[in-house]
Formats: C-alpha cells, structure tokens, sequence
C-alpha cells in the first residue's frame, strides 16, 4: 500500500476539530438527559427520533443540530489530512450526514410527509468513516495510529448492520411497523452511539496531533526531493533556509564563497565581505 505525507494539521482543522468534539458531546449529554427526563419512552422499542414529540421535543431538536455540527466538523477537521478520491467522497458524505441530521432535528418524525425519514435516511456516516479510515491510514503523518483508526471505524457500520438485520427481522412480526413488540431501541442508540464515538475519536487524532510532521519538499540547491522534519513554529535563521509556500523548511540557494570562480578568485558572499577581508 503506498502512502503519502502531509502537513500537520492547521490551526483551521483543529478547530473544526475542536466545534466537532463540542457538538458530539452536546448531543450525548442531551440524549442521555432525555432518557431520564422522559422515562415514559421504552428504549428498548422507541427510537430516539421519538423524543422530538411531546413538550421537551426541543432537546431533540438541538441535540440533532449538534450532532450535525459534529459531523461537518469533522468533514472540514480532516478534508486536508485525506487527499485521495476516497476522502472526497467520505468528506462529502459527512457533509450529506450533516445536511440529514439538520433536516432530522428541524422537522419532527410525522408520518404524512415523512421528511423527517427522509433525513434519517441521509445519514450516511458509516460510509464515510470507512472512506476516511482507509484514506487517512496511507497518511505517514498518521501511521501511529492506523489500527485505531481502523477499529474505531469500524463500529459505526457494526452499528448499522445491528440496526438494520434488527428491522429485517422483527419488524415483519408486527406488519412491517415499529410498536411496543418491535424491540429495536437499543440497537438504534447503539448505532447512533458508534457514530459519535468515531467523530469524537477522529476529532481528537486531529486535536492531539504530533506539531512534527515530515513533509515532502524540493530541494533548491539539487532539484530533488527530500524529506525534512517541521517544528511548528520554527523560525528561519541565518539566512540558509526559508520557508516554502507548504510551510516546510527548504534549504535556498547558498552564497558559494568557498568556491574560487573560472579565474582562480573567490567571490565575496551577497551579505559583504567576509569578515576579516579589508575593503579596497
């Protein structure tokens, strides 16, 4: 499998990172306030959509907004980590997932006009992790954690094959409809739970990243390519490097002063004489 290098993370993706982990954890907050707050909901037999309805349905409604926010967080959080036709496609996903879950939180499940599904159906975050997870782990910069990124990616289409071999199977016992008799809450929560733990762990590769990344940069003394490690931050000193347009250290062309020319003399340096030489 051939891999490439990219720069650290900018400042722009960690925060996108940074609303990302506030926007998941938003909504796992609420969705666990709302199981206490409306203990007449079974969770084993109702989804959590369901908790729109009724006089705290508002909670839900914020708390989808949050979760899209999580999911375009992320989307924007990892677009320059993932170049590969992989991680466009996963990246736009996200942002579909995204545009889902805020149609989801701004319309309430209604069985007339069935917008509220149509949201539901949008979600397409499971895809997407597996895109960015195979994209991501080709990333030099993240080979440290190519098997946490591998597992955790995982979950959400575990999540979602519970969910759906779950209706496959139980929803045809009570004609093709959820009810008290249809028992797939948990594994609905379950799904939901697995996406949020990917985007809360992939937010937090991208918070938690190394300030060193070795990025690719070209040579201007030879013309070809070499590989050098960036601190962040790090400054140009003594004039014998500068600071390419991908922000890595490149070393420019030297003031040969050590090499005599074609007539036996050895040029002064562009900065002057050199020190100790008298001026004429």
């Amino acid at each position: 499998m051939s891999t490439f290098n990219t720069p650290f993370p900018t400042n722009s993706a960690r925060n996108a990172a940074l609303v990302s982990s506030t926007g998941t954890s938003m909504f796992l907050v609420i969705l666990a306030a709302l199981h206490v707050v409306r203990a007449d909901l079974d969770p084993s037999c109702r989804f959590i959509s369901e908790y729109e309805l009724g006089p705290l349905g508002w909670l839900m409604h914020v708390a989808f907004i949050c979760l899209a926010v999580g999911a375009a967080g992320v989307a924007f959080a990892v677009v320059s980590q993932a170049r590969s036709i992989a991680s466009y496609v996963g990246t736009a996903l996200l942002l579909i997932s995204a545009a889902g879950m805020t149609l989801a939180g701004v319309v309430a499940p209604d069985s007339n006009s069935g917008i509220h599904d149509i949201g539901a159906m949008l979600d397409l975050i499971p895809f997407a992790a597996l895109l960015i997870a195979w994209s991501l782990s080709r990333n030099a910069t993240w080979a440290s954690t190519r098997v946490s990124l591998w597992r955790i990616a995982l979950l959400p289409m575990l999540g979602l094959l519970a969910f759906m071999v779950s209706m496959a199977v139980l929803l045809p016992r009570n004609g093709g409809r959820p009810g008290p008799s249809v028992f797939v809450g948990w594994q609905n929560r379950f799904m939901i739970v697995a996406q949020c733990i990917w985007l809360l762990h992939t937010a937090r590769q991208v918070l938690g990243s190394p300030p060193t990344a070795m990025i690719d940069c070209e040579s201007h003394s030879s013309g070809s390519a070499w590989t050098a490690p960036l601190n962040r931050g790090q400054e140009v000193e003594d004039g014998r490097s500068r600071r390419n347009e991908e922000g890595c250290e490149c070393e420019s062309d030297r003031s040969r002063t050590d090499q005599p020319n074609r007539y036996g003399d050895r040029p002064v340096s562009r900065a002057g004489p050199r020190a100790g030489a008298s001026g004429s």
